[in-house]
């Protein structure tokens, strides 16, 4: 009878240490993903002055200042093709999946570990530009360091760079530039002595503070928060679409053989190059605008189609000879 009770017990303790090692598991899980978004923990040394750092960690960060602190981190391009003003670094679509993973990953890491941050936004067609950074919390500051910065990758190069990136570790604290990008401090930031790539963030700041803003940093935004002017001009493209979806001009609703509605996508593009012209957007927002189209508004075309509404942009001006040759490319792949 004492053997069995004994049995009983130990059994008893080891289910327990079981459910208790399997939540430990859980919750303390080594990576965190979202679609092409890939946060983890690593063990990396970081140094200043000399000296090991100690993160704050585990902390408890409020959502609000994550998503702030991200949306004000600028970089400034190098070179003689550099675009004259400072550009975002983290897209608004990005920013939305990785606060709630950032938060997750720092509430529970250790004293030792920092957050590595793989993330990816779609700009440019048929390619995702990839920020790859450690965050850790010490001494009452955020500590960002960027290794890589809109760093362009193909599909391909993306997926199997994806799995490369939960094994190893990379530590951009070692390094202190790029040849091609350098951070700009925004308020409440200063970089590290001696590092272009580096932030220390002050999370006190008022800015940092506040609820997040309904920001304008995507072109889909721009047209949401315009001008009554933009309005106006979208709700008149909207009226000269046919009961087939698509849009006529005045010269091809006269009967001709052979002749091809205007396509939504080249009349959406000439009213996207007209808001360029007047300043509303960037030449930046009309690329990202464009290769979205180009990648999702010809879905319900055949491939003819498909290179016909192509060819038509390019000799219109609307897309580039790049463009063309990358998109059609693609489409004969598949054919």
């Amino acid at each position: 009878m004492r053997n069995q009770r004994l049995v009983q017990a130990i059994l008893f303790v080891g289910i327990i240490c079981m459910m208790f090692s399997g939540r430990f598991r859980n919750t303390h899980a080594e990576t965190y993903t979202d679609g092409m978004i890939v946060i983890k923990h690593v063990e990396l040394p970081v140094k200043r002055d000399g000296r090991l750092i100690q993160f704050n960690h585990p902390c408890e960060l409020p959502g609000n200042a994550i998503a702030n602190a991200l949306s004000y981190i600028y970089f400034e391009e190098k070179g003689l093709l550099k675009k004259k003003k400072p550009l975002r670094v983290f897209q608004d679509d990005e920013i939305r999946k990785l606060v709630p993973l950032i938060i997750q990953a720092f509430f529970v890491a250790t004293p030792t570990q920092a957050i590595a941050v793989s993330s990816y936004s779609e700009r440019i067609l048929l390619t995702d530009q990839q920020n790859y950074c450690i965050l850790f919390f010490s001494n009452l500051c955020l500590n960002i360091a960027f290794s890589r910065v809109h760093r362009l990758q193909t599909y391909n190069d993306t997926m199997s760079d994806k799995k490369q990136y939960t094994t190893t570790k990379e530590n951009p604290v070692l390094i202190s530039r790029s040849r091609f990008w350098k951070l700009v401090p925004s308020a409440g930031q200063r970089l590290e002595p001696s590092h272009e790539n580096w932030l220390v963030i002050d999370l006190s700041t008022e800015i940092y503070q506040q609820p997040v803003a309904q920001r304008v940093g995507t072109v889909d935004e721009k047209i949401k928060m315009s001008t009554s002017e933009l309005d106006a001009r979208l709700k008149k493209l909207e009226e000269r679409m046919g009961a087939a979806g698509e849009i006529k001009t005045p010269k091809q609703m006269a009967p001709a053989m052979g002749s091809r509605n205007e396509s939504k996508i080249k009349n959406k593009l000439i009213i996207l190059r007209e808001m360029v012209s007047d300043g509303i957007i960037s030449e930046e927002d009309y690329d990202d605008k464009k290769a979205k189209m180009l990648r999702e508004a010809m879905v319900n075309m055949s491939i003819k189609e498909q290179l016909q509404e192509i060819k038509d942009l390019k000799i219109e001006g609307l897309i580039t000879e790049k463009d063309y040759n990358e998109k059609k490319k693609e489409l004969m792949d598949r054919f």
